[in-house]
């Protein structure tokens, strides 16, 4: 059953008091996060940013054969660590899909020794403090913009009336509104809030916590500043770019080979570009670098 249009649900009132959830601000990174790479080989109907959506949430990705359905890619979790920390085997997360009361709930939810796309954590768990800072100071924005909207309110008795009429006036085809006050109205009197412009404080707050997640993600921000840098924070910022993508594919590079030589899949990864601008072609058990191929 439908919910009744007289309920709100806490989404339906914040959105209407103009607040700003730190879940709403998610999803952009989610979608730069998943460009970051390209899937391809996939099973039908995976969609090609699944992978890098279940790694930007758990932290952890996985494939193996579900009775009726066949392989399947689904977000992992450890049931059972090695002694470097990683997944022996792990259990599936992130199934949206109800499989309760069928024959594909047994085979689905039982754990797995199949290889694993592993993270340590989350990467939306290392994000999470600088979310809430930008949550926080899009709020603080929004107040403050209300403020220098309303710089003044009208004191007088709650309740009285003002016996106000507005005067409309066509001037060149623009309107004019002149608001007229009754001479016997209840007194009143304009407060000045004294509101004062911080909008360009809390740009900067926002800018800040975007450049850092963007550097978390090992992805260049839109919102970085260009002046003002020199030649070492640029060449810097270069290699931590870099190095954090090489790193993040060569772990992919390495679970789609170990996983199509299990599962007999075709999987295959490529970044959807090179930090340094330079070309690289990429296959599932091969990469092409500047010194040669490496199997």
């Amino acid at each position: 059953m439908s919910r009744p249009t007289f309920l709100n649900t806490k989404g339906d009132r914040n959105a209407d008091r103009g607040i700003v959830e730190t879940d709403e601000l998610v999803e952009r990174y989610i979608s730069i996060y998943s460009a970051r790479f390209k899937w391809s080989g996939l099973p039908d109907g995976c969609p090609p940013d699944f992978i890098e959506r279940m790694m930007f949430l758990y932290g952890g990705v996985s494939a193996k054969k579900v009775r009726g359905l066949g392989v399947c890619i689904m977000g992992a979790v450890p049931s059972a660590l090695s002694i470097y920390g990683t997944p022996a085997r792990w259990m599936p997360v992130g199934i949206l899909a109800s499989t309760e009361g069928n024959a594909v709930n047994e085979s689905i939810w039982k754990d797995s020794d199949t290889p694993v796309l592993y993270d340590y954590m989350p990467m939306h768990e290392r994000v999470r403090p600088y979310l809430e800072i930008q949550r926080k100071a899009l709020n603080a924005l929004g107040c403050n913009l209300i403020g220098l909207t309303n710089p003044v309110i009208i004191e007088c008795v709650p309740g009285s009336e003002l016996n106000g009429k507005v005067i409309k006036n066509n001037l060149g085809a623009g309107d004019v509104f002149i608001p007229v006050i009754d001479r016997g109205a209840m007194n009143a009197e304009v407060l000045d809030l004294k509101a004062t412009d911080h909008t360009a404080n809390l740009t900067g707050v926002i800018h800040d916590t975007d450049n850092t997640i963007m550097d978390i993600m090992s992805v260049r921000s839109s919102m970085e500043k260009a002046s003002g840098i020199s030649v070492e924070e640029a060449t810097a910022s270069e290699e931590q770019i870099t190095n954090g993508m090489d790193q993040d594919y060569r772990k992919r590079l390495e679970w789609a080979t170990n996983t199509n030589a299990i599962l007999g899949t075709q999987f295959k990864v490529e970044p959807n570009y090179a930090p340094d601008g330079s070309d690289r072609e990429t296959d599932s058990g091969t990469e092409e670098t500047d010194s040669g191929t490496e199997e």
